[in-house]
């Protein structure tokens, strides 16, 4: 899901949206994998997913910036959110 699609996240469930994150590593595309986490801070808000990862805010969207390269622990955190939410 490219960035400019998350305007348009109304249309999707949460766990669309999930999944799409999850499509994305399965694709490998460093790029895409950027766009689907923008779109889990959008849809979930940077706000709540910072408070339930412990990952800074500023850092959640810093994640998504092109020329980011995210930790493996952080990536991790929020890996660890969705299935979280993928249950509930």
């Amino acid at each position: 899901m490219a960035k400019r699609e998350s305007k348009n996240m109304n249309k999707y469930s949460d766990a669309e949206i999930i999944d799409s994150f999850f499509a994305c590593w399965a694709d490998g595309d460093p790029d895409d994998i950027k766009s689907a986490l923008y779109a889990l801070i959008k849809r979930f808000g940077g706000t709540h997913l910072s408070d339930s990862t412990g990952i800074p805010r500023t850092t959640l969207y810093d994640m998504c910036k092109d020329d980011s390269n995210p930790t493996l622990e952080n990536l991790c955190l929020i890996i660890d959110f969705l299935k979280s939410q993928k249950v509930a």
